[in-house]
């Protein structure tokens, strides 16, 4: 494999974005139908818009995409509402690179910190433990909020 190389997210995007939505098993047919709203939105603001969005390629494929966005009535304060590696390409680097992009991104527009939520069922450990590996710390579980046995797990990671 080759060197994973991050950029603006592009309209042209949408389709493998989409797919990988669909194909990498962390989301239902709601939340996909979400992050295609949000990723439309994001698309027409562009990086000075709501919702910055990268694209990961790798071998000349999108290999994934990454949605950030600063968080209203915060100072410093940034969320990361998508982070999705097409499955071909899971465990190539890709997550990791992406990820660190979006950190730099926050950094350079004043970001003081990026907070995201995931899930607290069985299934997600494996997404748990990318982000602490990657510095992020659990700093709250709402029970049961997606559902009934599904928690939602609050991460943070100071930047500064």
């Amino acid at each position: 494999m080759g060197e994973v190389i991050i950029r603006p997210l592009a309209s042209g995007d949408r389709e493998a974005i989409h797919t990988m939505l669909q194909t990498c098993g962390a989301f239902n047919d709601e939340e996909v139908r979400v992050a295609l709203e949000v990723l439309d939105v994001g698309l027409a603001g562009g990086l000075d818009g709501d919702y910055p969005l990268f694209a990961a390629e790798l071998d000349g494929a999108v290999s994934g995409y990454v949605c950030v966005g600063k968080t209203p009535l915060t100072r410093g304060t940034w969320h990361e509402y998508w982070l999705c590696v097409d499955p071909a390409f899971q465990r190539s680097g890709t997550g990791g690179k992406l990820q660190a992009h979006a950190e730099a991104f926050v950094r350079s527009r004043g970001g003081e910190r990026l907070v995201l939520e995931t899930s607290g069922r069985p299934d997600y450990e494996r997404t748990r433990r990318f982000y602490e590996s990657a510095g992020y710390r659990p700093v709250g579980r709402i029970r049961d909020f997606y559902q009934p046995g599904d928690d939602c797990v609050v991460f943070c990671k100071k930047l500064a």
